[in-house]
């Protein structure tokens, strides 16, 4: 930073395609400040440094920030600064940061602010070679074919309508970057990302064009000949700045959001730029039939797994104070055995993301990760939340469940267990008409527990990609607004939660799929249909809270655990299961 005359610099979690999950080249911030969590932003400058992240972190980032002298902002709270007006408070007068890992977006705003502070930005300052002297090489996964019978559209298909929305934007060509994005639009999947199937490549677009940017190492015979057949151009994968700089004249459409800074920067001045959200996200969200039907049978596969889990998890983890099995169960070993179950169905091939497995006060950090030399003993007197999914290639899954591992559950976790479980609930009934955004619908979720002047900080619901990455856009339920309305064949999930620090956790999730409710005199309406299976902890809840119409609900949503997923166990498992989906009465 001396050498380069800067005072501060900004260092995200992103990589070039704007990724959540990362592959471990671009693990920077991670490698600098010890911090593991998947959202934040480390701002280093010549006398200190500070961390940006989110409340699903929170709790995390104050434990693997200990001893590093690195101060944590919490992000949401109104006395949080932004890192820019934290840079310009200090009084700093320079600001570096590598443009290939920021969004146009970002840095176009943050020029801005920066301009009108007199701080003076660098968008190359790229240290990593002098700093990071092990950084990891770029990843060599295959990139392979996802068969037409998962994903129920060919390529040409895709290319066709996606070729529509470009002419119809006013453009002339479009450049990909968002791997998942590629993925789909081109029907192909990889392994370079952990949990995500996805592949490191670029793409291009225009009337007669498709170019797959990526390593030809990465492609077997059999997809250069698919990719051949399909009239799709192989280049390699740093080329595309290359084609870009001989754009002239050119219409480009560009998703700010999704397109780093440095490929926006090798687009000539001569060429116009059409700024809109990537026609490919939402065509990816609205699910087609063959996908859908997909997510219905995955969210079978995973609730015998997730049945098989629970029952081994009773027989492992007594009510008496000792382990059945020699060695005693702790969350990481609960996190192996889950993927064990679920290596046992048919077209699973990894988990979607990293198994949360929260004991007692772990369960209160939102996304805690267990770690094989510090993770908890569960014992049978706590509380357990577990968070996980797994991607098959049907579909991907998405489910967290809390119990109570007392033989009586105590009166204030079960109400807020109950609390939860009814805006779960008031959400899963939703009923609204076309056009409504998940923001109008985030306070179903989070009523009741504002009655009782309680709140969660995350979102109630994101997006699921059908074998593809577990959180996409645009479609979100959250208090923050989101301009994207809610169409039928979008996947959302349902989330609410609570978390008490130093004592427990409760999130309850399943997976919906938003569908045509009916039409009358004042237009169509919409609602969700649940597909995620599996029954909730009946210990756990206090159904003195419930009204008749949530007893009916969990009752009906029990009955179809067990109607979908007896066929598929074995005597003594269903005879199980049929007591986890017992009627809730009137006097539990």
């Amino acid at each position: 930073m001396e050498k380069r005359n800067l005072e501060s610099c900004i260092i995200p979690t992103s990589d070039p395609h704007q990724s959540e999950y990362t592959a471990g080249r671009w693990k920077f911030r991670e490698y600098l400040s010890g911090f593991t969590g998947s959202a934040g932003t480390l701002v280093v400058s010549l006398t200190e440094a500070g961390l940006w992240t989110d409340s699903r972190y929170f709790l995390e980032a104050e434990e693997e920030l200990k001893g590093s002298s690195i101060r944590l902002f919490k992000l949401g709270l109104p006395e949080t600064p932004d890192p820019e007006n934290w840079i310009s408070e200090k009084g700093y007068h320079s600001v570096g940061l590598d443009g290939s890992v920021f969004s146009t977006k970002d840095v176009l705003k943050l020029s801005q602010i920066l301009t009108q502070k007199n701080i003076r930005l660098s968008t190359s300052f790229t240290p990593y070679n002098i700093v990071w002297p092990d950084q990891p090489e770029l990843p060599k996964g295959e990139i392979y074919i996802f068969p037409e019978r998962y994903c129920g559209e060919s390529v040409k298909s895709k290319l066709e309508r996606l070729r529509s929305e470009i002419e119809r934007s006013g453009a002339d060509c479009m450049p990909l970057a968002a791997l998942d994005e590629i993925a789909w639009l081109f029907n192909l999947r990889g392994n370079d990302v952990d949990y995500n199937p996805v592949g490191l490549c670029y793409a291009f677009i225009d009337k007669y064009r498709s170019i797959l940017f990526t390593e030809s190492s990465k492609l077997n015979s059999k997809t250069i000949a698919y990719l051949n057949a399909n009239d799709i151009e192989v280049k390699d994968y740093d080329c595309l700045p290359l084609l870009l700089k001989e754009l002239c004249g050119s219409r480009v459409l560009l998703d700010e959001s999704n397109i780093n800074y440095r490929l926006y920067e090798s687009i000539p001045k001569s060429c116009k730029i059409v700024e809109v959200d990537s026609p490919v996200t939402l065509m990816k969200a609205i699910k087609n039939v063959t996908e859908i039907t997909g997510f219905r049978e995955a969210m079978i596969k995973d609730g015998v797994a997730l049945v098989r889990f629970w029952r081994w998890l009773e027989e492992s983890i007594n009510r008496n104070g000792k382990s059945m099995n020699e060695d005693i169960q702790d969350e990481w070993t609960i996190g192996e055995k889950i993927s064990e179950f679920r290596k046992e169905q048919a077209h699973y091939v990894c988990e979607s993301f990293c198994p949360i497995v929260g004991y007692n006060e772990h369960g209160a950090i939102v996304h805690y990760e267990a770690k094989i030399d510090s993770a908890y003993s569960v014992n049978p007197e706590g509380f357990l939340l577990i968070d996980t999914g797994g991607q098959y290639l049907d579909g991907t899954t998405d489910i967290t469940r809390s119990w109570s591992l007392y033989g009586e559950s105590p009166i204030n976790y079960k109400e807020d267990y109950t609390c939860i479980l009814k805006g779960h609930i008031a959400l899963s009934n939703a009923v609204f008409p076309t056009g409504t955004r998940g923001t109008q619908l985030d306070v179903l979720a989070r009523q009741f527990l504002w009655k009782r002047n309680l709140n969660f900080l995350h979102g109630t619901g994101h997006g699921v990609g059908h074998f593809l990455n577990d959180h996409e856009g645009p479609q979100s339920i959250r208090m923050n607004e989101n301009p994207t309305v809610l169409e039928p064949g979008m996947i959302i999930s349902n989330e609410p939660g609570i978390y008490r620090t130093g004592q427990y956790g409760i999130r309850l999730e399943n997976l919906m799929i938003v569908c045509e409710k009916g039409e009358s005199k004042f237009g169509k309406f919409l609602t969700f249909e649940t597909l995620t299976l599996l029954p909730y902890d009946l210990n756990s809840i206090d159904s003195s809270l419930l009204d008749q119409n949530e007893k009916n609900w969990i009752n009906d949503y029990h009955q179809t655990v067990y109607n979908k997923l007896s066929p598929f166990l074995e005597k003594d498992e269903r005879v199980w299961l049929k007591e986890k989906t017992k009627n809730i009465k009137q006097n539990l």
